[in-house]
């Protein structure tokens, strides 16, 4: 299949497979053409890329303004869906953070190279990057998802950028490996499975205002099991729990 026709075009059947890759059809396909345009396509030849610019209807070089747009509307994506959902106020306030670090965090797992990779393969999405041939296309399948983002958006709008967002992203997923990775609530549903009664008490504070040393004592049904230290309170908890969660011989803690 040729990407291009020979006038510098884009040809409808590459169109038609990204599409369909994709499950997305444009309105407008100039959008989906300039998520997919990498910086390094025709390898510099301003000539040749200002002429399939002008082929192709497109206002930019490459994909950057596109995935910064589509940023931005898939942070947007990730804040109504928590504002819909508890599991995300919960987690919060286990954390003991505000909602948009507790945002920050979840797109974290949800953005990153790393977690898109499978997606990308999935989709084929590097045969589809418009790019010299040398990228490593694994390193810009991030950017080129939000742009793609950003793409569906400018054509179609926020539900369908939404959409496509809910069909190829596990938000509720990403939710869950950001708790995987917090001892407190690891502990607190141990616990919650044998009925336990866990307790975090502050024993001790030293140090000036600004560089203080917390020090925290975990007891499950009234038994101390392990310190935590910290400069937050929520760290030093965090450390009581993720030591005695190492210490355990057993899976489940003890009744």
């Amino acid at each position: 299949m040729n990407k291009l026709n020979s006038d510098l075009t884009v040809s409808l059947e590459f169109l038609d497979e990204v599409q369909h890759k994709i499950s997305v059809t444009f309105n407008n396909p100039a959008f989906l053409i300039q998520a997919l345009l990498h910086g390094t396509f025709f390898s510099g030849n301003k000539i040749k890329l200002n002429t399939f610019k002008q082929k192709n209807c497109l206002e930019n070089d490459n994909y950057e303004k596109l995935e910064y747009l589509g940023d931005s509307v898939l942070g947007l994506i990730i804040s109504e869906y928590t504002y819909h959902n508890e599991e995300i106020e919960d987690y919060a306030k286990t954390e003991g953070k505000k909602i948009e670090g507790a945002l920050t965090d979840v797109k974290q797992v949800l953005v990153p190279n790393e977690s898109l990779v499978p997606l990308a393969r999935k989709i084929n999405l590097g045969k589809y990057i418009l790019q010299d041939g040398l990228v490593n296309v694994e390193d810009v399948y991030a950017n080129v998802i939000e742009a793609i983002i950003g793409a569906i958006f400018l054509d179609q709008g926020y539900p369908r950028a939404k959409g496509f967002v809910n069909t190829f992203f596990d938000i509720r997923g990403a939710l869950g490996k950001v708790d995987s990775s917090n001892p407190k609530r690891k502990l607190q549903e141990r616990c919650d499975k044998k009925h336990s009664y866990l307790e975090y008490n502050l024993i001790n504070e030293e140090g000036p205002d600004h560089k203080k040393q917390f020090t925290y004592l975990l007891s499950i049904n009234g038994e101390e099991v392990s310190y935590g230290y910290g400069l937050k309170k929520k760290d030093a908890q965090k450390d009581a729990a993720e030591k005695y969660l190492q210490s355990l011989d057993e899976p489940d803690v003890s009744s």
